[in-house]
């Protein structure tokens, strides 16, 4: 069994390219133990729920008792080998068929539990970036200081300078346009940003907002924004969601999302669906442009990089 910092890995977990949580993975002998800290809403506030499962293993690895594997176990060390074992979720307890099916290099490709999966190591073997669906996790180095997701929701980045337009410090350059956005008149764009912002009965953080539907729930910018993109691209035309922080009367500039949408003759309007404020240069700040239905790998990155302090909100005159 590995010894010291390899016995102990945590990875953040992020979900359509936004960070909501952490995992960390512990195995000593004859157990593993699964740690999941996510963002959690309740009654509109945002806070921390952590989950905690241990496990017995055999001398296999297996379930005590059993012929499973944990998932996380599997995925671990490897790439595993091709073929097909029996794998529990560590959370749920479910169980079923966890198969590799392809490896080339550093990076392996199978199907957990039926939903496909990718996964990179680096050159000890040791599990980097696994992606599942929309959410992906991303290793942290050892001994590195990240922010916990929902804390960044909770209390946001601090914004350096009183007045001015908000900046990130090293700048991040930002498209004004992702492939496939349709030129839309922007009378029709702000009467739908309207009528998402009324179908939503309360404006806080719930369950709409980390999935699809969510009709007559209440929503955060996240349920807004893809509302909005869901909507319009039901009317034949496609958006772009922006991540981003927003940051008013000399608070915090804390994670928002809103959308963009391609005018004609090449410019672009930004609406925010949640409050129907202006989008303006001293309250939004983008961060990345994405497709609404695509998971998007730079904006977790980004997302990561505030997250272990490595950028900073500043205010520019």
């Amino acid at each position: 069994m590995p010894q010291g910092l390899e016995d102990s890995m945590s990875y953040l977990f992020s979900w359509r390219g936004i960070p909501v949580g952490r995992v960390t993975l512990r195995r000593s002998a004859g157990q593993f133990t699964y740690v999941s800290r996510h963002l959690h809403t309740r009654g509109g506030q945002v806070g921390e729920r952590k989950q905690e499962v241990t496990l017995a293993l055999s001398a296999e690895g297996t379930v005590e008792g059993t012929d499973s594997v944990p998932q996380a176990l599997w995925l671990w060390r490897g790439p595993p080998r091709p073929g097909c074992v029996t794998g529990r979720e560590e959370l749920t307890g479910r169980e079923g068929a966890h198969c590799l099916t392809a490896v080339r290099g550093a990076e392996a490709e199978g199907t957990l539990l039926g939903s496909p999966f990718r996964a990179r190591y680096d050159a000890q073997g040791w599990l980097q970036v696994l992606e599942v669906g929309e959410s992906r996790f991303t290793r942290s180095a050892p001994g590195e200081k990240v922010r916990p997701p929902p804390e960044l929701f909770s209390q946001g980045v601090p914004v350096q300078g009183n007045s001015g337009v908000l900046a990130f410090e090293p700048a991040w350059a930002v498209p004004g346009r992702v492939p496939g956005m349709t030129e839309w008149d922007a009378a029709a764009a702000r009467a739908l940003a309207a009528r998402v912002h009324a179908a939503f009965p309360e404006k806080g953080p719930g369950a709409a907002d980390w999935r699809e539907g969510g009709a007559g729930e209440a929503g955060g910018c996240l349920a807004h924004a893809l509302r909005f993109a869901a909507e319009a691209e039901a009317r034949g035309h496609r958006v772009a969601l922006v991540h981003g922080l927003l940051a008013v009367e000399g608070g915090p500039a804390r994670p928002h999302a809103w959308v963009r949408v391609a005018l004609p003759g090449g410019g672009g309007l930004e609406l925010d669906p949640t409050s129907l404020d202006a989008v303006r240069p001293e309250t939004h700040l983008a961060l990345a442009l994405v497709d609404p239905k695509g998971t998007s790998v730079e904006a977790g990155e980004r997302w990561l990089e505030l997250l272990r302090g490595t950028h900073r909100v500043v205010r520019r005159p």
